[in-house]
């Protein structure tokens, strides 16, 4: 995915008194900072979540959640605080979340009641404290900043410790759980927004609409696998421990994730070696053995019983078949 960072953004992370460049370097993330944007995966997204946790205050945490700080770098905050309440905010705000981060968010209403719920992409890996309170802490001043009043939630729950200041913003004792929870009451939400837009939602609703259609396909924890699969089975790195450790995440969570998109670790490790395979044995280049070395078979043997079970050929049979049918396809 592809994030826009402005300079004007940089410069409020840095008065903050972080560095956002050595937070990317920490997470292993390409500095693009000069072209005003980062590429990043899911995994690459989590890695930079974690680094803002080991090293956000309170105060910090405090000051990256109030929306007049922020509103004007994120595009889906304010489609929301254009909104004409609180409801109309939140369905925006779910809507266009996934333009400024693989975070979840779950909306559920009830009679009286409306519960948030957050969440990484892959629910198997748990938000960060500095994740969770941000999107939780980002929601309330997103409704008291678009009403003018001092929204207060019903309740506010994490597995986290929240600090004096936190509780204080909130205006209310938050609960600890093993999951995370905000809720507030609908008559709160439907109160008039004061920053209502219609002219300026009309003219930006396009341009989000058209990001979102951009996105073409979700990206898989499976397709995140896979890619650094095909860079890490040529250097000979490629075990689960050595995947994990690539992406930050430990085997337990891996084989987690994957198992939630009905797959393993050993089947998408097969698949891998199996393109690279079909790739490197159209290379007269390449020898079977120099072929075998870089999909990472130990023995010549090994590897051609398995190009065998995946093709139903041998090497050379597959050879001569692609050849002889490109020649009589240029014929």
């Amino acid at each position: 995915m592809k994030l826009t960072i402005t300079k004007q953004f940089q410069e409020f992370i840095l008065n903050l008194g972080l560095s956002l460049k050595e937070l990317l370097q920490k997470a292993g993330i390409p500095n693009l900072l000069w072209k005003e944007e980062l590429v990043v995966n899911e995994q690459q997204y989590y890695r930079l979540l974690q680094e803002f946790n080991t090293h956000i205050t309170n105060e910090q945490l405090l000051a990256f959640s109030e929306v007049k700080n922020i509103n004007m770098f994120m595009p889906p905050i304010f489609a929301a605080l254009s909104a004409k309440n609180g409801m109309e905010a939140l369905e925006r705000f779910i809507t266009y979340k996934k333009l400024i981060g693989p975070v979840s968010v779950d909306m559920q209403i009830l009679e009286d009641t409306v519960r948030i719920h957050f969440s990484f992409v892959y629910p198997e890996q748990e938000l960060p404290r500095f994740a969770l309170l941000n999107e939780q802490l980002l929601l309330i001043s997103l409704l008291r900043t678009g009403s003018g009043k001092e929204i207060i939630p019903l309740l506010v729950s994490s597995p986290f410790d929240y600090g004096k200041q936190i509780k204080k913003y909130i205006g209310i004792l938050p609960e600890k759980s093993k999951d995370n929870l905000l809720v507030f009451q609908i008559i709160d939400l439907k109160q008039s927004f004061l920053t209502q837009n219609n002219s300026m939602w009309q003219f930006i609703e396009p341009e989000l609409k058209n990001r979102l259609s951009t996105i073409s396909e979700q990206h898989t924890f499976t397709s995140t696998i896979q890619s650094t699969l095909f860079q890490a089975i040529p250097s000979g790195h490629f075990s689960l421990n050595d995947i994990a450790h690539s992406i930050g995440v430990s085997t337990r969570t891996l084989q987690r994730n994957l198992r939630t998109e009905n797959t393993t670790f050993n089947q998408q490790l097969q698949t891998t070696q199996k393109l690279l395979a079909l790739n490197y044995v159209l290379n007269n280049n390449l020898t079977t053995n120099e072929i075998s070395y870089l999909i990472g078979y130990a023995d010549v043997s090994s590897f051609s019983r398995a190009f065998k079970k995946w093709t139903g050929k041998t090497i050379s049979q597959y050879r001569n078949d692609y050849f002889e049918h490109n020649k009589k396809s240029f014929s």
